[in-house]
């Protein structure tokens, strides 16, 4: 490509750039909050497995009715299975990665925010949304789309911007 080929935004990009980089952020708040509650119940599931697995929870299962060990093996077999069935550790990996992903597109975006003028802005807008492109593709196949939670993040970056809400 040759210098002149290379462009700074003009004022519209520039706009769509500020656009892009609140709902970076709100995406990366929203994948972050994912990972956090895969990773809470991901903790929950084990310590209750390793709890009724454990010769205390049997002691104390031993004084109870007849019908009690029966229930709670069950539950230990249903929220492991749970567990298994939807790969709890891969879903906190991938979110975390969304997270972490979509933080470094929102950054990327507030810093060409502040230097949409110098002449490779352009090239860098186009790193940006191709990057932004191949994270949505991942999101779009290993995350839920729960639009509450995503509404609710949009609406805590545009308070944190002092802007109205989505």
């Amino acid at each position: 490509m040759k210098r002149g080929d290379i462009m700074a935004l003009t004022r519209e990009q520039a706009d769509q750039v500020w656009e892009d980089q609140l709902y970076a952020e709100a995406r990366s708040l929203y994948f972050g909050d994912l990972a956090s509650i895969y990773a809470n119940r991901k903790q929950w599931i084990t310590g209750l497995t390793f709890f009724l697995s454990s010769g205390a929870a049997a002691t104390l299962i031993a004084k109870l009715p007849v019908w009690c060990p029966i229930v709670l093996s069950t539950i230990v077999a249903v929220v492991t299975a749970y567990a298994v069935a939807v790969n709890l550790d891969s879903k906190v990996r991938t979110m975390a990665k969304l997270h972490y992903a979509w933080n470094q597109i929102g950054n990327d975006y507030k810093s060409l925010w502040h230097h949409h003028y110098r002449d490779e802005a352009e090239a860098d807008l186009a790193d940006i949304q191709r990057r932004e492109t191949e994270i949505s593709e991942l999101a779009t196949t290993d995350a839920p789309n729960d639009v509450k939670r995503m509404e609710h993040w949009q609406n805590q970056v545009f308070k944190l911007h002092r802007l109205g809400t989505a």
